[in-house]
Formats: structure tokens, C-alpha cells, sequence
């Protein structure tokens, strides 16, 4: 990802007829009931981001109430095939579609608005050179369908797995709606001559830095297995002292190295988390009557991928492997589990704060212990 055009970075079943019934009338609810709030058309990609609006919803409620407080974070463009169908658009994107159909003020319907045959992102640009494109200072969601994602990404079989990658990118979204976040992005993070890339490159190229950083995640994975309260805290403390070695190291040759990273280790690893508690709310649905479901729609499964939510699992183990291309990612995730665990309040003030660092929150909780205070 960079921050001149930033892109944040993501088995059918049979039933009985009995059950296809019920199904259906329930579906046709959930859609009209979107079509009716914002006049949409009653469609196979209508239905899906429906389920998407409800699972954002659920999750807001259960994990980040203020990511709960509009209904959509604004514009999203879903591509199909040859089609761009856009919802919920604002005058920047209206003004910038060529050879649109006006559906309703919420839903326009586009030739595809790019070639790229993937998307999953939220893209936006502060590059003045971007000025006329419609994500110049707007963030836009963009996602493929279920079955253009699967090509390439063939684990993502499902319209429930593929819900929790565009919650995810929602999240990205809500994070930019945040002005002070989003001002921090543009005027300090945005300026730098350093940003993810090169927190990959340091990764793939000196094998030490990779070696450090999985260290690091170890720490943190073992703190969260940790049931004694005592071992946990000199885990964390571990943690941190072992985290400042590895930048005091790299800082001397990359002096922004510690500002970037912090920086996306806050992006990314809020908008796993959001992802993986999502993931929670689709395994309350399974089994359950009452869930939502999305009628002539082959890629729905009825939530059978979340039965069991397991990180050892091959599944779902992406979420806490620290890789090279995507460390930030990881140690962003886990210091937000462990930071819950820890039951320390970080949420409130954390887009409003991007400039602090979520292993600082971790040096306040340690500063709070009898006896105990860490200085950097």
C-alpha cells in the first residue's frame, strides 16, 4: 500500500424445499428491507452487500460502537464482470462516472470504471496528480464479486468469507472518515520518503529483521496463551524491550522506520481485528433460523465455514502468522487481542491518536503495575 494511491489492502449446500421456502421469504425481507432504506435495486449484489451492512452493523455492536454509527461509511463500488455498480456515491464520484445509469441517488450503475481485474481495496489519493480522479482525498471502497475474488484467491469460496475481507476494507473507511486520522495520513505519513514498501522490502531482504519481527509476534502469541497474570505482564514487558532492540537497530539507517511502522501496524491491525470479530458474528449464525441468509446465490454456504473458528486451523491461521509482506498486519492484531485481554482501554482515542503507537498502550498498562514502569 501507499499513500498516494492508497489501496488498503482481503461448497453449495443442499437444503430441503421446506427450508429453500423459508429461506427465501427471509432473504426477500432482509433485501427489501435495504432496497426500501435507501432504494436500491432488489439484486444477487444488493443481497450481498446487505449481508455485509448487517454483519457491519453486528459487529460494530459487539466489538467498536462508533464504527456502528452510520450505516455505510459512503461510497463502494462493487465490480462485476463488464459492470461497475456503485452505492451510495457522493458528488465526487457522481461527477466523475461517464456513461452512467441513474438508478436512485444511492445506486448508479457504470461500465467498469477501471481495467484492474482485482479489487479489494479502499483507494484514495493526495497526490495532486490524482486531482481529477474520483478518490482524489475521498476514500472509495472497491471490491470484485465473490467470483472474481475467487480467481484469485482461491481460498475465498464463499460470499460469508469474502463479507468479512470487505468488512474489513469497511473498517479502512471508517478510519478515513476520521479527520484527524485522516490528516495525519495526508501531512505526516504521506510526506515521508518511507512508507510500507519498505517495511516489505526490510523484510525480504535482511532475513535478521523477519527473524526479529517473529520473535516479537512469538512473545505476543505466548502472552496470549498465558493464564497466569504474572507471566503474562513479564511477557508483555518482554515484548516491549525486545521490540525497542529491533528499532534501535534499524532506526539509525531508517530513521522513519518506527513512525511507518507504528502507522500501519495501527491500519492494518484494527482492520484484522474488525475482520476476525466479524468472523464471530457468521459463527453465531450457523444453525441458527434466524440468521440472515441470501436466496439464488451460489456461493452462499450457510455459514458452514464458521462452525468452529480455530487460528491453529489452516483457515484462519493467516490471521496470526507474521509474513513478510504483511507483518504489520499481525503484531497489529495481536497487541489489539492482548491489549483486551489485558482489559486496558485503547479504542476510544486510537484514530484520534495516530501518531501514538499501539505498543505504547502496552507501556501504559505496564506503568499501571505496582512496582513496575517501563521507559523506552
Amino acid at each position: 500500500m501507499k499513500i498516494n494511491l492508497l489501496l488498503i489492502a482481503g461448497v453449495c449446500i443442499l437444503i430441503t424445499a421446506c427450508q429453500n421456502q423459508k429461506n427465501d421469504s427471509q432473504s426477500s425481507f432482509e433485501s427489501k428491507k435495504l432496497v426500501s432504506q435507501f432504494d436500491l435495486p432488489d439484486s444477487l449484489s444488493t443481497r450481498r452487500i446487505s449481508l455485509v451492512l448487517d454483519l457491519k452493523k453486528s459487529v460494530a455492536e459487539s466489538t467498536w460502537s462508533d464504527f456502528g454509527t452510520k450505516n455505510n461509511e459512503g461510497t463502494l463500488i462493487y465490480f462485476d464482470a463488464d459492470w461497475s455498480e456503485v452505492f451510495f456515491p457522493d458528488s465526487e464520484v457522481v461527477n466523475k462516472l461517464h456513461k452512467s445509469k441513474k438508478h436512485s441517488d444511492n445506486y448508479w450503475l457504470t461500465k467498469r470504471t477501471d481495467s484492474i481485474p482485482y479489487h479489494m481495496e479502499v483507494m484514495i489519493s493526495f497526490n495532486e496528480e490524482d486531482s481529477l480522479e474520483f478518490f482524489f482525498k475521498n476514500p472509495v471502497e472497491q471490491y470484485s464479486s465473490v467470483e472474481e475474488i475467487g480467481k484469485y484467491i482461491p481460498s475465498v469460496e464463499s460470499t460469508e468469507m469474502w463479507a468479512t475481507m470487505v468488512v474489513h476494507e469497511m473498517f479502512h473507511h471508517f478510519q478515513y472518515n476520521n479527520s484527524k486520522y485522516v490528516k495525519y495520513a495526508e501531512t505526516v505519513i504521506g510526506v515521508l520518503p518511507f512508507d510500507s514498501r519498505n517495511l516489505v522490502a526490510l523484510c525480504q531482504e535482511d532475513k535478521q529483521f523477519l527473524s526479529m519481527i517473529r520473535n516479537e509476534n512469538n512473545i505476543l502469541m505466548t502472552a496470549l496463551a498465558e493464564e497466569d497474570k504474572a507471566i503474562c505482564d513479564s511477557l508483555v514487558s518482554a515484548y516491549l524491550n525486545t521490540r525497542n532492540k529491533r528499532i534501535t537497530k534499524y532506526n539509525k539507517e531508517h530513521p522513519h522506520l518506527e513512525q511507518v511502522e507504528n502507522y500501519y501496524v495501527i491500519q492494518e491491525g484494527s482492520a484484522r481485528y474488525i475482520e476476525y470479530k466479524s468472523m464471530f458474528i457468521l459463527n453465531s449464525y450457523f444453525n441458527n433460523p434466524d440468521a440472515p441468509v441470501i436466496i439464488n446465490d451460489t456461493k452462499f454456504i450457510n455459514y458452514t465455514e464458521f462452525e468452529e473458528i480455530d487460528l491453529n486451523n489452516d483457515a484462519f491461521n493467516y490471521l496470526v502468522y507474521a509474513g513478510a509482506t504483511d507483518y504489520h498486519y499481525t503484531i497489529g492484531f495481536n497487541t489489539m487481542r492482548l491489549l483486551d485481554k489485558l482489559q486496558f482501554e485503547y479504542k476510544k482515542n486510537l484514530l484520534d491518536q495516530p501518531e501514538k503507537g499501539l505498543h505504547e498502550y502496552l507501556e501504559e498498562y505496564i506503568n499501571t503495575l505496582p512496582n513496575k514502569t517501563y521507559k523506552q
